[in-house]
């Protein structure tokens, strides 16, 4: 008989704790540029007796028993609560984007130069900003989010493009891109749980816990063999909530067949 438990760690500062958790949430939209995270931590045997203080790095992976884990969430602890059990809410190094106020004004700049330079000091492990060859006249900022400049520097531009930090911690700025290769494959009757139509071309997708992220390309095999490419959207990982398991629920949108 084979079988699967779900294992996940969780560095709180500098603590890192296997089997304390007791439920997780954590989502994240390309339409976002924050990530999310919810966690319930048993402190039975007092793992967290220190608690969590706002602004404490957080970092979490999972996969399953005694295989390799994968990254999660990398962000930073926004507020805490301890009591028989440890309540964290964390937000992803994109964060910084949102609490991070300036006032200069950028002219006659690249726009790809201009986001490299909002974000230099973010403290991103990595930064992916695509190739662009738009020139922006004039950007007045004053005491704007960097969030905001974005936001706005995109809407002057006409460009449609996310920005969002992913599970390793790394930045990223540039429009969808539906020409990668699919991250995973799913099989009806095999490893869904379940796939629901949505309005607008849009699909819900439910399978056990997944290291998947927005953004990414995913592939779903039917009954018959045929295959359907999907991107994704926005997704929640769950662990323990509804008394279920490791699950990931990706809201997906159909880019070719």
């Amino acid at each position: 008989m084979s079988w699967y438990a779900p294992e996940i760690s969780v560095t709180i500062g500098e603590r890192t704790r296997i089997g304390t958790v007791r439920q997780m949430e954590i989502a994240a939209a390309c339409s976002e540029p924050v990530a999310t995270a919810t966690l319930d931590l048993s402190n039975l045997r007092f793992e967290w007796e220190d608690g969590a203080n706002d602004g404490d790095p957080l970092i979490i992976q999972w996969g399953w028993r005694g295989q390799e884990l994968s990254p999660l969430f990398d962000g930073t602890v926004l507020r805490s609560h301890l009591r028989e059990n440890l309540k964290v809410w964390g937000l992803c190094r994109g964060r910084t984007l949102a609490d991070t106020r300036i006032t200069r004004t950028y002219q006659d700049e690249e726009a790809r130069a201009i986001i490299q330079h909002l974000v230099l000091g973010c403290n991103f492990t990595t930064l992916d900003i695509a190739f662009c060859e738009a020139i922006l006249d004039k950007l007045p900022l004053h005491d704007s989010t960097i969030t905001e400049a974005i936001q706005y520097l995109n809407r002057r531009l006409d460009l449609d493009y996310d920005f969002w930090c992913d599970p390793t911690g790394g930045f990223h700025w540039g429009p969808r891109n539906i020409e990668l290769e699919s991250v995973a494959t799913f099989t009806h009757g095999e490893d869904i749980i379940e796939f629901k139509s949505l309005s607008g071309n849009r699909f819900l997708l439910t399978v056990m816990g997944a290291p998947l992220w927005h953004s990414q390309i995913i592939s779903v095999l039917d009954r018959d063999g045929s295959e359907a490419r999907y991107f994704i959207e926005q997704v929640r990982h769950t662990v323990g909530i509804h008394h279920e398991g490791a699950r990931s629920r990706l809201w997906l949108t159909e880019v070719d067949r």
